[in-house]
């Protein structure tokens, strides 16, 4: 697959966390417009935040970044900014992590925060844009509070763009099944469930997503590479994994890309997706993981279109959208990688 068909191609991604698409620019104007300190003096300052020595030091900026929300502007210029990303990279249908408890916590309550959003992304689709669905997370640091405060929103909430709950943030300490009441709340409100899992966790944490929490499907899952039982789980179950490569480098979650056991997935049966995570934190964009894929692990054209189908096949939205989507991705396939 040429670099030329990669960003012709339509795209799915449903991995990536919709306050993850703030450029440092777009953080240091909001800062400085809403009067909020940060802890460097200038934007080149901020930018080299975001080279992480850990998974922490990531945190600490994520929730830093999420203390400038502070205006309904600052909702719609991020929406607007994906957005605008999408059209850049031929992206028709994504999946967004958004997290309502740091908004409520932190900026204009995490309601008001969720109906901007969606509003927005409602009137983008309505106007010719992606096809966006929402998963609420609960965020792991905070997960005493954020726990309940999130499946609650969910079970008072009939909104059509938001279809699952989540679990994002740290793995440390925190078991995948000590929040199995609020993933049950979730399904029994009839939503999907997905987890962040195997990523700062071992592979317990990933069998305990499927066993215990029901997912659908797992962000990243990287370390049930080390335990051959739950790569079994996962492809038995039939349970896709996530995957964001460059996150996963940046992030020390492997070595390298080239060391990433993406394949050893595949070839256990293991359904995967290829997604960015949070792009501007890790420098990337999802032609580039597709690039990344293609020559540091040698995914051949059919692999990666696999990989990207996956995304609808996988994906939480109704099968009719996801169907239609379907047939105009295969469609343009044949035009593009058959030219």
């Amino acid at each position: 697959m040429t670099d030329e068909q990669i960003a012709r191609l339509p795209k799915a991604e449903v991995h990536l966390h919709l306050e993850g698409t703030i450029t440092p620019e777009t953080l240091w104007a909001m800062a400085a417009a809403n009067h909020v300190a940060l802890p460097v003096d200038s934007i080149h300052e901020l930018q080299r935040l975001y080279t992480f020595t850990s998974f922490d030091a990531f945190i600490e900026l994520w929730l830093l970044m999420c203390s400038c929300f502070r205006t309904p502007e600052d909702y719609e210029l991020m929406v607007d900014g994906f957005l605008a990303e999408c059209a850049r990279q031929n992206i028709r249908y994504a999946e967004l992590h958004f997290t309502p408890y740091n908004h409520e916590r932190f900026g204009i309550g995490g309601r008001k925060a969720l109906d901007i959003v969606t509003r927005r992304l409602s009137d983008a689709q309505a106007s010719g844009g992606p096809v966006v669905r929402l998963i609420t997370d609960i965020s792991g640091e905070s997960s005493g509070q954020s726990g309940d405060y999130t499946v609650t929103l969910l079970e008072e909430e009939a909104n059509p763009l938001v279809v699952a709950l989540g679990l994002g943030g740290p793995e440390t300490g925190l078991p995948r099944a000590m929040f199995k009441e609020w993933f049950a709340r979730a399904r029994r409100a009839g939503y999907w469930t997905v987890a962040h899992a195997g990523e700062t966790g071992g592979a317990e944490h990933v069998q305990q997503a499927v066993t215990e929490l029901g997912v659908r499907r797992v962000q990243h899952g990287v370390r049930a590479a080390e335990d051959p039982a739950a790569l079994r789980l996962l492809a038995e179950k039939g349970v896709c994994c996530d995957i964001a490569l460059t996150s996963n480098e940046c992030l020390k979650v492997v070595p390298s890309v080239a060391a990433h056991p993406l394949r050893r997935f595949m070839e256990a049966g293991v359904p995967v997706t290829l997604s960015t995570d949070d792009p501007p934190f890790f420098g990337t964009d999802l032609g580039r993981e597709w690039r990344r894929a293609r020559d540091e692990l040698g995914l051949s054209t059919h692999e990666l279109w696999e990989l990207n189908l996956n995304g609808l096949r996988y994906g939480l939205a109704e099968t009719a959208t996801r169907r239609r989507l379907l047939l105009e991705f295969e469609q343009a396939a044949r035009s593009i990688l058959r030219a």
